[in-house]
């Protein structure tokens, strides 16, 4: 494998990096305290070498200075006259009294004397030496030559430094001109007593040495050989003195700086995971495989990796609302295939009747009853018509949310029953179906606020669709309050056909028709039920259905309601349509002469005089001319002058005469400049007879 490729296949991510970095950090410190602890143990080694060194110079200087004393006692004794005498007369007598005192004046444990011929003569010594006579026949000929020695010894009562010199008279005190006369020792046991003295002048406590006893490393010590005459040890003394200074707190303190810093690695390694890696790791979760509980858990981690969530968080719904205005814009083209497939079915089927049977009326040889019926064919086509073109006006409107809801104060019994009856007269006779209405127990008095049109037209479509599937049975519309949630419960039940299960997810969708009931029952492009569900979601509802086939459907909506608390109780006035007009002057402001010759007809009908201005600026100059007209029906889009100008131009002179808008428009920006230019009321294209009606008994009677 080339370097290359090894080091592709390394991975190095954010995390291995501050391990390295850690690594590297780690070392160095390792390095450092290595060092310190290796100069730590240096020192403490120089400590006690230099110290061991001292105390044997201190020790050796103590032993030189107690024997340059005995040296001293021993040389000055051994060139006296009367010891000379003594040696030949072996006088013990003068031996007690004027030699033994040394032993307690010079503190010594032992004297003895030997003649030339190594002949003991006497000798004294304390109680702590019971042994005579132990002075090894090796010393003498060395002493003879050398005049003055030194020894250790071993004896029953244990080691004793020995002391000796050779005997000469007076006159030759550096022992070189007279032959010796004989041997002189004195010795000292080597007790506790003498290693208390030594301990009182050194501070060094004294034992015999044992070869089998540890030394620890950390003692200042010295261990001084003993050897007798031939130079051989025969034991050794150890010296020890407590150290003054002791490293072990400092080395103490190395650790404890060695473990806090473990443990600070850990800690970092720890918090490094927690505050790094694992963010990191979320983040490539979320990169890689988009999962949405990295995301949590990354919201809810502090800092930055926090904002960072929300931004993913943000970003992936962006990405879903992609999807699903991706999801949404496929979905409308097959929409727009199917739009245009029914609409160009559903409106030929209407106006291939009325354009047919239009021409079947030109013919001269129809009786009253086929007139009758063409008529009822292409009046029926006709609203077939409008219908098709209503929904798509509407639909179009909700895909532009240029709708809104507009609440009012309602009487929702009335309202419900009279749409409830509107609906019951339309259902076909050669159907037999049982229609009811049921509503709560306790009818409220008090007025309601919701928007009564979307309401009302929820109402219409879902019964009108149970009367499409439902050919006998029943068809049951159900209301009632929940008081405590303040939401009303509607269902529309049916015992009809039943939709199958693969429709019925689809059913609230736009242009979604089933095919299984007859040709007269499926009229329409299968919008209802899409507008139905816009609507009660706009008045903040919910729509749900049930339905099993062959048995029937149930569609339940629920709508949320407040009462109208400050709403008085109003007399509706009720028109009856055979209240005729009383010749009342009408001014019809139109410019298309279709429209206009049905206004005259529905106007006349009613007992009203009509006067036609042709254009705005027309209907301007009749108005001026003409004051007994009593009201202006004024069409919105007109050559020359339109029907919003000369509205300004009539109230120039005339501020009381009701003018009430025609237009072929419903969309809520015309309405509501219609509104605010001025405009009495106004009335939608196709022009509805009844509306027209009540419309204008409404202001002529004022």
């Amino acid at each position: 494998m080339s370097f290359t490729a090894a080091r592709k296949n390394l991975r190095v991510t954010t995390y291995s990096k501050v391990v390295f970095v850690l690594l590297i950090v780690s070392i160095g410190f390792l390095l450092l305290f290595a060092s310190l602890f290796y100069y730590n143990q240096k020192q403490e080694k120089e400590f006690y070498t230099t110290s061991s060194s001292g105390l044997e110079r201190e020790i050796n200087g103590l032993i030189d200075l107690n024997s340059d004393s005995y040296i001293s006692l021993i040389n000055e004794i051994t060139y006296w006259d009367d010891l000379v005498d003594f040696v030949q007369t072996k006088d013990i007598e003068w031996f007690d009294n004027s030699v033994v005192y040394l032993i307690d004046s010079y503190k010594v444990d032992y004297i003895d004397v030997y003649t030339m011929e190594e002949e003991f003569v006497s000798k004294a010594s304390t109680t702590k030496i019971n042994s005579k006579n132990f002075i090894p026949k090796e010393v003498f000929p060395k002493l003879k030559n050398e005049k003055l020695i030194k020894f250790y010894t071993k004896i029953p009562e244990g080691i004793v430094a020995v002391y000796g010199a050779t005997i000469h008279s007076s006159i030759d005190p550096f022992k070189n001109k007279t032959a010796p006369q004989g041997y002189f020792f004195i010795a000292k046991l080597l007790d506790e007593k003498y290693f208390l003295n030594i301990h009182n002048v050194s501070s060094a406590s004294v034992v015999f040495y044992d070869p089998e006893k540890k030394i620890s490393k950390k003692s200042i010590y010295y261990i001084k050989d003993l050897k007798n005459i031939k130079g051989e040890k025969i034991a050794s003394l150890f010296f020890e003195r407590e150290a003054k200074v002791d490293f072990t707190n400092t080395r103490n303190i190395l650790y404890i700086m060695l473990v806090a810093f473990c443990i600070s690695i850990l800690i970092f390694l720890y918090y490094a995971k927690k505050w790094a890696q694992k963010p990191i790791r979320l983040i490539k979760e979320v990169l890689e495989k988009g999962n949405m509980s990295a995301i949590d858990s990354l919201k809810s981690i502090r800092g930055e990796f926090r904002h960072i969530g929300k931004l993913f968080e943000q970003n992936y719904n962006q990405k879903i609302q992609l999807e699903k205005t991706k999801k949404k814009a496929e979905e409308s083209d097959k929409l727009k295939s199917a739009f245009l497939m029914n609409l160009s079915h559903e409106i030929r089927t209407p106006m291939n009747a009325i354009m047919g049977f239009s021409d079947l009326l030109l013919k001269k040889n129809l009786n009253d009853t086929e007139k009758d019926e063409y008529l009822k064919i292409i009046q029926i086509s006709g609203r077939n018509l409008i219908d098709i073109i209503d929904d798509l006006v509407e639909m179009s409107k909700i895909d532009s949310d240029l709708i809104e809801p507009k609440y009012s104060s309602i009487d929702l019994n009335n309202m419900i029953h009279a749409t409830f009856e509107s609906i019951k007269v339309t259902v076909p006779s050669y159907k037999n179906i049982d229609f009811k209405l049921i509503g709560p127990k306790r009818i409220s008095k008090r007025n309601v606020i919701t928007d009564v049109v979307k309401l009302s037209q929820v109402i219409t479509n879902l019964l009108t669709n149970a009367i499409k599937f439902t050919d006998e049975g029943f068809i049951v519309l159900d209301y009632h309050l929940d008081l405590k949630n303040s939401i009303i419960h509607f269902s529309v039940k049916d015992s009809g056909k039943g939709i199958p299960d693969d429709l019925q997810e689809k059913i609230f969708s736009r242009f979604n028709k089933v095919d299984f009931i007859s040709d007269r029952d499926n009229k329409g492009l299968g919008l209802g039920l899409a507008i139905s569900k816009a609507y009660i979601e706009m008045l903040g509802g919910t729509i749900s259905l049930k339905s099993e086939l062959g048995v029937g459907s149930t569609f339940t909506f629920s709508i949320p309601f407040q009462f109208d608390n400050e709403a008085n109780e109003v007399a509706k006035e009720i028109f009856n349509e055979t209240e005729l007009g009383e010749e009342e002057i009408i001014l019809v402001a139109e410019d298309d002469n279709i429209n206009f010759l049905l206004i005259e007809k529905l106007l006349n009908l009613l007992n009203f005089k009509v006067i036609r201005a042709k254009n705005g600026q027309e209907a301007v100059a009749i108005c001026k001319n003409n004051k007994e007209i009593d009201l202006i029906l004024m069409d919105i889009k007109m050559p020359s002058v339109d029907g919003h100008e000369a509205f300004a131009k009539i109230r120039e002179f005339n501020k009381n005469i009701p003018i009430i808008a025609q237009t072929s428009y419903s969309f809520p920006e015309e309405i509501d400049k219609i509104n605010n230019t001025g405009f009495n009321d106004f009335i939608s294209k196709p022009i509805d007879k009844e509306k027209l009606y009540f419309i204008i008994k409404k202001y002529i009677k004022k």
